[in-house]
């Protein structure tokens, strides 16, 4: 069985005036569902939801690992993230939950995948995304 470790540290001694922090947390995933997806996406540009396709969870509580990555490095060039309220359908407007900066990523758990809508601010980011199913 396939196995992947997460390890995620925060720690800033100047963030909060008088208190420092530092947290790590580390994991061992297991996925074993039968979506499991790798692959870059270049996206189309300002104003135009790109989409990544995926197919609905096939259990009763399975659960999935989304990582999204903006592999920009170019100022002004972030991308917004939704999700499709079915396969095949864009995401609500202005429904974005997440925006990622050049550089910057995402690593969630998730229970109701759906289509993953993504618009970039300006340019042509490439987006690097990887889906884990994990069968309940």
């Amino acid at each position: 069985m396939a196995t992947v470790n997460v390890t995620l540290s925060l720690s800033s001694t100047d963030l909060f005036a008088k208190q420092n922090i530092s947290f790590t947390e580390t994991d061992v995933l297991t996925p074993a569902g039968d979506q499991i997806i790798v692959g870059r996406l270049v996206t189309t540009g300002s104003g135009t939801e790109d989409n990544i396709a995926l197919k609905a969870l096939d259990g009763t509580n399975d659960r999935a690992y989304v990582f999204l990555h903006n592999l920009s490095t170019t100022t002004g060039e972030y991308i917004k993230i939704g999700l499709c309220a079915a396969h095949g359908t864009d995401s609500a407007s202005g429904d974005w939950f997440a925006v990622l900066g050049p550089g910057e990523f995402m690593f969630m758990p998730t229970g109701d995948m759906q289509d993953i809508d993504i618009e970039a601010a300006a340019g042509n980011p490439v987006v690097e995304y990887i889906l884990m199913e994990k069968a309940a």
